[in-house]
């Protein structure tokens, strides 16, 4: 290495600075990684995802945080040394801070920094460069799926009329094969008879204009079939490059209208279209909006009371209500709109030629006309709905795809409250597909070792002293890294699969517990959540007993944290067990307090020795006086009652110095701690 003269040892300053204002302000992003997390980041990239380029620096985002779920694995090499020892560049989509969605191509490299290993990575958006490209790949897979998918004869020709696509319905109708119509006119296939006619609509399809006409075609059997013909032009950059049809036999029409008037009425409750009727009806609508680019909107509803009614008053009355629901319904609609009743208290609607403003009106007004009793057999019942739409627009449309897009938000709807209606976007699919990955891998993840706890130190804010350490579950993947609690404790609480973790976290918990007994440290306890279905298990206080016994340890030792949302559900049980495992000596907090539903009745009436204060009641101290009132009428309220006060999320000296003014107990935070792995806590057990 070249040792600077002293001139060039004056100019280094000058270069450093030059060179780190040319990072600061690249038109392109650009970040550091060490270790998953974000250590710096430039003014284009913080901008790109929506942040300030400090606010990244100084709270150490991970990397992954700011990466599509979906896209997670594939991020993954870019924050690792790679094992060649070349790395190329990745197409991912990042996260913007208002959860849309970048396209981005990033060029990662390493680079030493004071002899350490760092992930550089370059950022470009290439969001406009996607987006022309995903719309090529939609209209090549609205051409796809229109010709594998449809139960009619689609054909495709080229500006000189020969056949350049068909499917196996086309092929079928013809008697040809598919080979032997490629590059075959069209003009072979018709009769005499109709040979002007076709040409006149062929010329309207290359000057862009759609139509439909009559026609009689001759099988490759010889055989005349009279087919009704619908054609369309196919555009590309808004040139003109063929045109495609759809073909429908018409010869036996008359024969099939039995059929069709079976199914039009199949739901003998209600009267109301079929399902299979209520598709094609989608699938003519859908066609129609591509024709004239109107708009649309399909809606999803469900009855949320509807089973409890059923076994309440019996299914007879369950069916008289159906129909007045749909008659309701019917009741908002126009002539051209389209009810079906899908299955048992499921409606779909289909709204053609409607904006999106006049289609959510309308679902506001049937939610409102839900909301007055019905009157049934002389029983008044009180019933609400909720209700997905989708609407059109998004491309790559089909009846399945828009059908269930309106369940999605529906299913939304339905976990927002009992009373409303959600719009589709592609995100709920997204974090549909996040949640399914979750779930897949989240049934094997205690059985790989990839869970582990971390423990979070409660301090006594009096005498500084460790009262109790929270264990809090951590799931590090083995692609994805460290995932977020708040992504799979949700899963694991609607799957199922909370109790087996659960299970897992009590007897970790306990062994660590006793662990720290048996080495001499102080007395204090160790903390665990427990989930509303954990509570609702029975002789759940039995089993929390077992798992000590089988540890070895006292009952004082351990402390339980029940969320508020517990106490909704269930009250006697929930009570019954809380007050056998209080008799017993363990603590009872109610965590979170305060961001939930509990009535003030509920601290007089559970047992509870300690109460949380929420963390964002202990930010708003920061802000304004009216944060620091609520935090003290909380702690007012716990020891007027006899429990001891726990304050979470304590950040700074201020934050502590109030609090330990208006007599609150203990407190934890990343001013004492953050959460740590059980053998990074030694120093903080040893501490005097």
């Amino acid at each position: 290495m070249e040792i600077p003269t002293k001139k060039g040892q004056e100019e280094l300053p000058v270069h450093r600075t030059l060179f780190t204002a040319s990072i600061e302000h690249a038109p392109v992003g650009i970040c550091m990684v060490d270790n998953g997390a974000l250590i710096y980041a430039n003014d284009s990239y913080a901008k790109l995802v929506g942040y300030e380029a400090e606010e990244i620096r100084r709270s150490k985002t991970g990397f992954l945080e700011l990466v599509h779920p979906d896209d997670r694995l594939l991020a993954v090499p870019l924050i690792s040394e790679p094992e060649g020892g070349r790395q190329v560049p990745v197409r991912i989509r990042k996260l913007h801070k208002n959860g849309q969605s970048i396209y981005t191509e990033i060029h990662p490299s390493t680079v030493l920094v004071n002899g350490k290993k760092i992930q550089y990575c370059t950022v470009i958006d290439i969001s406009e460069q996607m987006k022309i490209q995903l719309q090529l790949q939609e209209t090549r897979e609205e051409m796809n799926a229109l010709l594998t998918n449809s139960s009619d004869a689609v054909f495709s020709l080229d500006e000189h009329g020969r056949f350049t696509t068909v499917n196996p319905q086309y092929e079928s109708l013809t008697g040809y094969t598919k080979d032997e119509l490629i590059q075959m006119a069209f003009v072979t296939l018709i009769d005499p008879g109709d040979l002007q006619s076709a040409l006149d609509r062929f010329d309207d399809a290359k000057r862009g204009i759609s139509g439909s006409a009559d026609l009689r075609i001759i099988r490759k059997d010889g055989d005349k079939i009279s087919v009704n013909v619908a054609h369309f032009p196919v555009k590309m950059n808004g040139l003109l490059i063929g045109t495609y049809g759809i073909a429908r036999d018409t010869s036996v029409q008359t024969a099939a209208v039995p059929q069709l008037e079976e199914f039009a009425y199949a739901d003998p409750v209600t009267g109301l279209l079929s399902r299979k009727l209520f598709e094609d009806r989608l699938e003519q609508t859908i066609r129609f909006s591509r024709d004239g680019r109107l708009p649309f909107a399909v809606l999803s509803m469900n009855l949320n009371q509807f089973r409890r009614i059923n076994d309440s008053y019996g299914h007879q009355l369950g069916d008289d209500l159906l129909v007045l629901v749909a008659a309701r319904i019917r009741g908002h609609l126009r002539l051209t709109d389209t009810l079906s009743r899908f299955a048992g208290d499921e409606f779909t609607l289909i709204l053609p030629e409607t904006p999106q403003e006049e289609a959510l009106r309308l679902i506001r007004f049937i939610l409102d006309g839900m909301r007055e009793p019905f009157v049934v057999n002389g029983h008044s019942v009180a019933l609400t709905a909720s209700i997905g739409v989708a609407f059109s627009g998004g491309g790559g449309e089909n009846a399945q795809d828009m059908i269930r897009h309106a369940n999605t938000a529906m299913d939304h709807s339905k976990k927002l409250r009992t009373d409303a209606y959600t719009v589709y976007t592609e995100e709920m699919d997204l974090r549909t597909s996040y949640k399914l990955q979750i779930q897949r891998d989240l049934e094997t993840a205690a059985a790989k070792n990839e869970l582990e706890l971390f423990y979070q130190p409660i301090m006594s804010l009096k005498t500084g002293k460790l009262t109790a350490m929270e264990a809090l579950i951590r799931w590090k993947h083995p692609r994805l890294g460290y995932v977020p609690p708040a992504d799979f404790i949700p899963v694991a609480e609607e799957c199922g699969l909370i109790l087996p973790i659960g299970i897992w976290v009590l007897q970790t918990a306990c062994r660590q517990a006793k662990k720290w007994q048996a080495s001499g440290a102080d007395l204090f306890k160790v903390a665990v959540n427990v989930s509303t279905k954990q509570l609702q298990q029975p002789y759940f206080a039995e089993h929390v007993l077992s798992v000590m016994k089988e540890a070895e340890l006292e009952p004082a030792r351990i402390e339980l944290e029940i969320t508020e949302s517990v106490l909704l559900d269930d009250v006697h049980a929930i009570k019954e067990s809380l007050l056998k495992l209080k008799e017993a000596g363990i603590c009872i907090s109610i965590d979170d307090f305060g961001t939930g539903y509990t009535s003030l009745n509920y601290l007089r009436e559970y047992p509870f020795d300690k109460v949380k204060i929420d963390r964002a009641f202990i930010e708003d101290i920061n802000r304004d006086l009216n944060g620091k009132r609520i935090a003290s009428a909380i702690i007012s309220l716990a020891h007027s009652l006899h429990m001891d006060v726990v304050a979470e999320g304590i950040e700074n000296e201020l934050q502590y110095k109030y609090l330990l003014g208006e007599n609150c107990n203990e407190g934890q935070g990343y001013y004492f701690s953050r959460p740590l792995p059980a053998d990074s806590l030694t120093g903080l057990l040893n501490r005097p």
